[in-house]
């Protein structure tokens, strides 16, 4: 009996140790940081994602989830319950994504700013309407992942359809025909540059034509600049007043106003002394051509007139 009493004292000691060690280890492991309550509200899945999560803050450890449950006041709402330190630079911008933990996927909250707005909140709590300051959930990147597979699938299945319709019996015909022209006229394109190939080979030499071409062509061109250069100077030279042209138009004026005032009188009382002078040779003429005679008698005495001596009255008939 004594051996039955000793035995239930140690059975009862061990239990009293093993209980003791455990609250012990519960008071010991508790953590005894002030955190600050916030509450995540969304209507999305949140695939992977338990309480005790952890929460992080652009990547740093900041808290841990506390709660999940559906709100009560709206239908098909999840409300998750987080708490991080104090010291959490959380603003009215701050917004919350799941990230995943390589490929075990167990989720953590991912908490970030976009910046768009700087007022700080310093208590996750309104005291005023006693209700914790609610943070929103953004879709995370394996969400917009399967969004844009989603996407990607439907995008690819309306090509693989086009693809059969493009892969018809009729289509394939077509498609040979058109490889068939195709292969004809490389053929043909292959016999016009076996054509070209003597003139290719002629290319050096007509380029060399044609750099002499464009020196001469330049030469000309210097020429005509130096000609163009010389003209210039020829007519700068005619507009001066002082020039050699201005000054022969000014001799020949004076020449013209020299033959007007004195040459030209004097050729007209020359004109006007030789048109005398051939009256009186031609009225010389007249009078040899009636008497010949005079030449070598010489001239006769005119006949007397009525009332001079020795005029005879003539006979009528």
């Amino acid at each position: 009996m004594e051996n039955r009493s000793h035995a239930l004292w140690a059975g009862f000691f061990t239990l009293a140790m093993l209980c003791a060690t455990i609250f012990a280890g519960i008071w010991l492991n508790r953590d005894k940081t002030l955190r600050t309550d916030y509450l995540i509200v969304t209507s999305r899945p949140i695939s992977g994602l338990n309480p005790q999560a952890s929460v992080r803050y652009k990547g740093l450890a900041v808290g841990r989830v506390d709660k999940i449950y559906f709100d009560p006041k709206v239908a098909g709402q999840i409300d998750i319950k987080i708490s991080i330190d104090p010291d959490t630079p959380v603003t009215r911008s701050t917004f919350a994504t799941l990230g995943y933990q390589g490929v075990t996927g167990i989720a953590f909250v991912q908490l970030d700013d976009d910046e768009s707005s700087l007022s700080k909140s310093t208590d996750g709590a309104d005291k005023t309407q006693k209700e914790i300051r609610r943070i929103p959930l953004r879709p995370g990147l394996l969400e917009r992942l399967e969004r844009s597979g989603t996407v990607i699938l439907a995008n690819a299945e309306l090509a693989s359809e086009r693809l059969a319709e493009l892969l018809t019996p009729a289509n394939q015909k077509t498609m040979l025909s058109a490889f068939s022209n195709t292969s004809q006229a490389t053929a043909r394109w292959t016999k016009v540059a076996d054509g070209l190939n003597p003139t290719l080979q002629r290319m050096p030499e007509l380029a060399q034509h044609a750099t002499q071409t464009l020196q001469s062509v330049q030469e000309l061109a210097d020429n005509a600049s130096q000609l163009s250069q010389q003209l210039t100077v020829l007519a700068n030279q005619l507009q001066d007043p002082n020039g050699s042209l201005n000054q022969t138009i000014i001799s020949y004026g004076n020449l013209g106003e020299n033959l007007q005032g004195e040459t030209l009188p004097k050729i007209g009382e020359l004109t006007n002394d030789v048109r005398h002078t051939v009256r009186t040779f031609n009225k010389t003429l007249e009078e040899i051509n009636e008497r010949p005679q005079d030449l070598i008698f010489g001239k006769s005495p005119a006949a007397p007139g009525p009332g001079e001596a020795g005029f005879v009255e003539p006979v009528k008939k």
